[in-house]
């Protein structure tokens, strides 16, 4: 069935610079007059993603090379500089504090960063922006508080990744809480990411960031948390294919528990079997206080200008007609439009569902 249809929020809810700096600036007021205008018109799957701009030195990783592994090339690195990484496994970990570079697996295939984390944080560890990221393998990543992570990304500016695979991550990429970051991925892989002895990752986590931007990529047997989740103030997730197969044990595909302005278009979403919350597919403010009771967490509500779900497809396996499509918790307006759901359950539900609130999800991992 399609399912087409506008729902208000709930009545009783509350409601020296290098040339390259200023060609960022400008690709970054762009890209912000594109996605904070509104979710209807925020972004489609074509838009291409922020732009690193270069014009330095290209380091040179492998083997063969002048610098063995990609953390010997992050001593050397400079602003403005690439660094292109031979394919191959590199056990190593680096912890990149230069901003403005461009880090590449030169091809054919990844070069492939593994099993070694940072600073008890993930495999590759940025402190400042703007980074692209490109055809670069991240698996293995373990640390003591179960929030491992491929990258942890706590800079400035923006962190692009673009054609790169995570897997069997803790997490496969996580944010910290600060408005002055912003994250986009693009055309990548994140499959068999989460781990839930004690605390539950996620494939996706975007802490208090300004931007989330996900499109044109593949999420699959995520184990236990969220595919995608998402405490950003703006958040587009495009033209991805969110799976959890039929071994998979995801929880939500996507969640935004703080609300926000937010556009969930054109994606194909497939809840497995043995989902761990098979109650919900695309789940919002789930953290944000009724009317007057005692707030969940600090800053717990997002602005919002309206959230656009559109043009998805959304099939069902767990036999379980209790799943919605879509259950908002929160204040703020959805908008659904041209939606394909398949299976059973329902599209749309509103407001608390007191029997099943006593279901908890397993406890996540720390965002710290």
């Amino acid at each position: 069935m399609t399912i087409s249809l506008t729902l208000p929020a709930s009545k009783n809810s509350p409601r020296t610079v290098p040339a390259s700096a200023l060609l960022l600036v400008i690709g970054w007021i762009s890209l912000f007059a594109i996605c904070f205008i509104s979710p209807d018109g925020a972004l489609s799957a074509q838009d291409a993603e922020p732009v690193v701009f270069k014009s330095g030195r290209v380091l040179e990783v492998g083997p063969a090379r002048q610098f063995k592994t990609p953390s010997e090339a992050a001593m050397a690195v400079r602003r403005g500089d690439s660094v292109k990484i031979d394919p191959g496994n590199y056990s190593d970990c680096t912890v990149w504090r230069t901003p403005d570079i461009t880090l590449m697996g030169a091809g054919p295939g990844y070069a492939h960063i593994r099993d070694i984390s940072c600073e008890g944080k993930a495999l590759w560890v940025f402190y400042d922006g703007p980074v692209r990221v490109e055809n670069i393998r991240f698996s293995g990543a373990r640390v003591s508080r179960r929030n491992g992570a491929g990258i942890r990304w706590e800079g400035r500016g923006w962190l692009v990744v673009h054609r790169s695979k995570f897997d069997r991550n803790e997490m496969a990429i996580l944010t910290h809480n600060r408005l002055v970051s912003h994250l986009a991925v693009s055309d990548s892989i994140f499959d068999e990411n989460g781990f839930c002895e004690t605390y539950c990752g996620h494939g996706i986590y975007a802490g208090l960031i300004s931007t989330l931007i996900v499109r044109a990529s593949v999420f699959r047997n995520t184990h236990f948390g969220h595919h995608i989740k998402s405490r950003a103030r703006v958040t587009h997730i495009i033209g991805n294919r969110l799976s959890d197969g039929r071994t998979g044990t995801a929880s939500y595909a996507i969640n935004l528990p703080n609300s926000g302005t937010a556009t969930i278009r054109r994606n194909t979403i497939q809840k497995g079997p043995l989902s761990d919350n098979v109650f919900c597919a695309i789940c919002i403010g789930e953290e944000i206080a009724a009317p007057g009771a005692p707030a969940k967490r600090a800053g717990e509500r997002n602005p919002s200008r309206g959230i656009a779900i559109e043009e998805n497809k959304f099939h069902n396996d767990s036999g379980r007609a209790e799943t919605v499509f879509v259950w908002n918790r929160g204040p703020d307006a959805v908008s659904l439009r041209g939606n394909a759901l398949s299976g059973p359950g329902t599209a749309y539900f509103l407001g608390p569902r007191p029997e099943l609130e006593k279901l908890k999800n397993k406890p996540e991992a720390p965002r710290h």
